[in-house]
């Protein structure tokens, strides 16, 4: 009873296409932010993409906006061959022409002071509830292997026309798509909400342009971290650890490539990498296998919150990241000192949440 208690508290709809329909048809002629928190992976991106859609059918001119740079070289080519138009924030926008914001893929915002005097009108998600949420229209469903499978739902249900020769509807089928195949693992973490909306899209999308991205070659530079991940690895029982010192900020996503790789190693079921990106942040991936530790928990136990109680990290099923600010720390002249105080940190950290001896 306990447990169907819990679930119920954080499986939170308010919604469906026709809430979703309903709130739009109100916010006709107003200018929307879709917001994309953190870096923009896949899923992130075909979300967003389908919001927009979705908006412009409700004459409401939607932009899209990231605050983290497009790492992965898949995302990249994704965004390029997509012609998708997403704007970076800070880069001269003046947030305070948008009437309201939508947040995709995400509960919680950057707590940027412009972003949060925007009102938000929906929130649509498959993480775990991360707190109360305040907006007219909220979507989050843990039962959903992506949140491109939601917006699929809303398209099949009729939220906004699918044309099978319009090629904007085939970039978008093709968008949202790639996020199912990604956010699932290619299907082996689909729900049945991802079979459904992946059966739907497939008669839309441009499966020849979703080959030419999922085949791009891995860059010299993953390999090179993927490496150096490998030199440093520490193991304690099923559990590794590894950091790769210095990432520029466009090889971010080379960590979670990396954590991929290691969990492949026999007898380990769970790998934590982390490196210094850009100079500014502690950045990290974890990936497992494991029946016991679930990410989510497993990093914000480990790492905590911020001051206005914001997670450093989080996750689902079989992965999660963190992101912790250096601060000041950031101006530390001596790279090797400010690696060696981060390494020691995390391993401390990990060493002690994991109950065993680092000796």
């Amino acid at each position: 009873m306990g447990s169907q208690q819990d679930s119920a508290k954080t499986v939170l709809i308010k919604a469906g296409a026709d809430r979703l329909r309903e709130v739009l048809d109100g916010h006709r002629g107003e200018r929307h932010v879709i917001a994309i928190r953190g870096y923009p992976d896949p899923d992130s991106i075909g979300s967003a993409m389908a919001h927009a859609y979705i908006c412009a059918h409700f004459d409401i001119e939607p932009t899209i906006l990231y605050f983290d740079d497009i790492s992965h070289h898949e995302n990249r080519a994704l965004v390029k061959k997509l012609a998708i138009e997403m704007v970076r924030y800070g880069e001269g926008i003046d947030l305070t022409t948008f009437d309201r914001i939508s947040v995709v893929d995400a509960q919680l915002l950057e707590a940027t002071t412009d972003v949060r005097a925007i009102p938000i009108v929906s929130v649509v998600d498959h993480h775990k509830l991360q707190g109360e949420i305040t907006a007219e229209f909220i979507d989050i469903r843990e039962d959903a292997g992506s949140a491109s499978s939601i917006y699929a739902e809303y398209l099949a249900d009729g939220i906004a026309p699918m044309e099978r020769d319009n090629p904007g509807c085939a970039r978008l089928a093709s968008a949202l798509l790639y996020g199912i195949r990604s956010d699932t693992d290619d299907y082996l973490l689909a729900r049945e909400i991802d079979y459904r909306a992946a059966a739907f899209l497939a008669g839309y999308a441009d499966h020849d342009l979703l080959t030419g991205i999922s085949m791009q070659s891995i860059s010299p530079r993953t390999m090179e971290i993927t490496q150096r991940a490998y030199a440093s690895k520490v193991i304690a029982d099923t559990y590794m650890l590894a950091g790769v010192g210095f990432v520029r900020d466009e090889d971010r996503d080379s960590i979670g490539q990396a954590a991929d790789y290691l969990l492949r190693r026999e007898g380990i079921d769970t790998v934590i990498c982390y490196g210094i990106v850009n100079n500014q942040f502690v950045d990290g991936s974890l990936r497992t296998t494991s029946a016991v530790v679930e990410p989510d928990r497993y990093l914000k136990e480990l790492f905590g919150a911020d001051a206005h109680g914001v997670p450093y990290g989080g996750g689902r099923t079989d992965k999660g990241a963190f992101k912790i600010p250096l601060g000041p720390f950031a101006h530390c002249g001596d790279r090797d000192l400010l690696w060696s105080m981060v390494q020691r940190t995390i391993e401390d950290l990990f060493f002690n949440k994991i109950g065993i001896n680092r000796e």
